[in-house]
């Protein structure tokens, strides 16, 4: 997308306040949910269910208890709104963009910018880190350009919330609304990964006593390290299992109810890596493969009309001699 293209969008949809509740498995309702708002139907025989694309959801115990309420033999859409899970997560959301005028630095399939949804982390996770940080052990220079809410590294490259801050994930999306076409760049996360590191970290420099090193690479967390370590154990363990699907399935909802009926695609690991030019440092191939996969996406051979319309694009296209495949829901 365009510069001035990515500002009207964002203009038009506004930056009020977003709110986003998700359990394990959410997306299986969500997907059937949505077949029966396309059939206009406030209920489906199950039989119908047992023989449709969403059949393969129903061995999951979230359907299993669901399907086991209905006598009728029809499963009611008011029983898939309703369906309370005891361990739900709330997620703020928020939109940015990602646009580099340096072609080399966009990771984006045709030039230009995308569309960023970000799902940031609820309050009460915020309380629990902010306890750990102390910034008055940072140099001045340290302090002016440290910023706690971007990154757990307190620096960020990447398209996270700046203002509201605390960004567990965010999704690029390449929308053109001419052509009713929406493609889904990445997905992906710096949060878990890096406390993941940290924590690692930590761990192997207090077995071995190198407090002085903890203290000279992380000032922050200077007194708090091994409550560090519990905080990623405890506290970000639930996220590491969920983040994913939580992204793809918060973007889904977000496109259908803001944005409207789209064609959307989904890049392979493949086509991901060769037409955004990635070369090294490869995203985990489960997030162009699997992930699309249980949502349902399809593998196909169809280019999208906005990348094939696309000079930049149509000559990387044209470059690649085997067929280039992408996902489509």
């Amino acid at each position: 997308m365009e510069n001035q293209e990515l500002d009207m969008v964002l203009d038009c949809l506004g930056n009020h306040r977003r709110t986003y509740r998700y359990f394990k498995d959410k997306y299986c309702l969500d997907l059937i949910a949505e077949e029966f708002s396309v059939a206009k139907e406030d209920e489906m025989p199950l039989h119908a269910l047992r023989q449709g694309r969403w059949a393969k959801f129903l061995h999951k115990p979230l359907l299993k208890s669901l399907l086991a309420d209905c006598g009728s033999g029809k499963l009611r859409l008011d029983q898939l709104v309703s369906v309370y899970h005891p361990k739900q997560y709330v997620f703020n959301l928020s939109l940015g963009k990602w646009y580099r005028s340096c072609r080399c630095c966009q990771q984006t399939s045709r030039p230009g910018g995308s569309l960023v949804l970000q799902l940031n982390f609820e309050r009460r996770h915020n309380r629990v880190y902010e306890q750990l940080l102390d910034l008055s052990f940072l140099d001045e220079y340290e302090r002016q350009h440290f910023n706690a809410k971007v990154d757990i590294d307190g620096y960020s490259g990447h398209p996270v919330n700046r203002v509201r801050g605390y960004t567990m994930s965010w999704v690029r999306l390449d929308l053109d609304l001419d052509r009713g076409e929406c493609l889904i760049e990445e997905v992906q996360n710096d949060w878990l990964r890096d406390a993941a590191r940290l924590a690692k970290f930590f761990t192997v420099s207090l077995r071995k006593e190198r407090v002085a090193a903890l203290e000279a690479s992380n000032p922050q967390f200077r007194g708090q390290y091994e409550e560090f370590v519990r905080y990623e154990n405890e506290v970000l363990k639930p996220y590491r299992g969920i983040w994913a699907e939580a992204s793809l399935a918060a973007v889904l909802e977000f496109l259908r109810k803001e944005v409207g009926s789209l064609d959307i695609y989904y890049h392979t690991a493949d086509s991901g890596a060769r037409l955004k030019g990635i070369k090294n440092y490869f995203p985990p191939k489960s997030l162009y493969s699997s992930l699309p996969e249980k949502f349902g996406f399809q593998l196909t051979e169809q280019v999208p009309d906005m990348l094939k319309s696309n000079r930049v694009t149509r000559r990387c296209l044209k470059a690649i001699k085997e067929p280039v495949k992408f996902y489509r829901l």
